[in-house]
């Protein structure tokens, strides 16, 4: 049997594991909001930490109370965590609702949105998507109804990745019967280039 694991609240402090030269410096540049700083990915933890802390990024921040973190904080549970792919559990709660009493669609995508984003995050590596990333587009399937307090099994796949592009699917499931699937792409952002020679100054020729 899995084991599961809730993402509850733990704070804890950013430590050089967490450390990001791109964010550091444009803090250092510019005044930034507490409420949107990202860690990088800790790759000194093991696998399934490593997602667990991906998410605790924004569940666990007080700064934060986004459409995301309002949607699954206190409610996701991994079930389990592979290379390039990972299960979890919700419940459907009445927040999560359209006034029929059946699952939003809007929610079902926030969801999906976020948790297929964990299986690129349990395929990254050092130098290889392991930088920031944002949504290209993301294509939803709604085939049945997931009613108010169903328990909806959500598995997500990475299923390919190159130098700037990735596409991860995901299914939510109730009872076995696939009720929603995702297709979802992401670009990845990339460090600006050094300076050019001419945009350093002029140089002595001395």
């Amino acid at each position: 049997m899995a084991t599961r694991t809730t993402i509850t609240t733990n704070q804890q402090k950013i430590s050089s594991a967490h450390y990001d030269p791109m964010r550091a410096e444009a803090s250092a540049a510019v005044d930034v909001d507490p409420r949107y700083v990202m860690r990088g990915i800790d790759f000194s933890l093991p696998l399934k930490e490593r997602v667990l802390e991906f998410q605790r990024n924004f569940l666990d921040d007080p700064h934060f109370g986004g459409f995301d973190a309002y949607a699954l904080k206190d409610n996701v549970r991994c079930v389990s965590i592979a290379p390039g792919r990972t299960e979890w559990e919700l419940e459907v709660l009445p927040h999560l609702c359209n006034k029929g009493g059946k699952l939003h669609g809007g929610a079902a995508a926030t969801i999906l949105d976020n948790l297929t984003t964990t299986a690129l995050i349990a395929a990254a590596r050092p130098g290889f998507m392991d930088l920031g990333h944002v949504s290209r587009n993301i294509n939803m399937t709604y085939l049945r109804p997931v009613v108010e307090g169903a328990t909806v099994r959500v598995v997500c796949e990475l299923v390919a990745a190159g130098r700037t592009l990735a596409n991860m699917k995901g299914e939510m499931l109730v009872d076995g019967k696939v009720c929603v699937t995702c297709l979802h792409d992401k670009v990845f952002l990339r460090p600006p280039p050094p300076p050019t020679s001419s945009e350093e100054g002029p140089s002595s020729k001395l």
